[in-house]
């Protein structure tokens, strides 16, 4: 074997040697997966468990602005419905920043709860970011058939998919 390849093959070895490179957790993981490995998707029952857990904390989340179809809205949503319908969903947004708020600073800060309600109160904070993002889906679809069906050219002035 040439000294090149001895070279070679030994700092290969060596990488695998040091602590940290090869480094793994009981389940597979490499430390820097750590976000990947703390990652829940909740499934809708834990949701719901979610969104009754943190009741006694922070409330209940509002219902969440319903808002036509694409079809529904087609050639029958005026310009001022749909502001009155961006405010809508705009008191929503705000509402759903105030709960993850209170969720993070009342239920995730407190030390004493078990972890069993904490990860019930991720759940209802994904929850809430699921309704938000339902009625911004509506309300984007109601705003383009909206904008779809002028046949003058006059749109609604604001983007139907605000970035939030």
């Amino acid at each position: 074997m040439k000294p090149h390849h001895i070279f070679f093959a030994s700092v290969a070895l060596a990488a695998f040697a040091v602590p940290g490179v090869t480094e793994t957790t009981n389940d597979g993981y490499r430390p820097q997966n750590d976000a990947q490995r703390n990652y829940k998707a909740c499934k809708l029952e834990a949701i719901t468990k979610g969104l009754q857990t943190v009741v006694p904390f922070c409330g209940a989340l509002p219902e969440r602005p319903k808002f036509p179809s694409y079809d529904e809205a087609w050639n029958r949503t005026s310009k001022t419905e749909l502001d009155v319908y961006a405010q809508s969903l705009s008191h929503f947004e705000a509402d759903v920043t105030r709960y993850q708020t209170c969720i993070t600073n009342r239920v995730m800060a407190d030390g004493s709860l078990p972890t069993r309600t904490l990860d019930y109160a991720a759940c209802a904070d994904q929850g809430a970011v699921d309704q938000l993002a339902q009625s911004t889906e509506e309300w984007g679809m109601s705003c383009m058939a909206f904008n779809d069906s002028q046949v003058d050219g006059k749109t609604y002035t604001k983007s139907c998919f605000p970035a939030q």
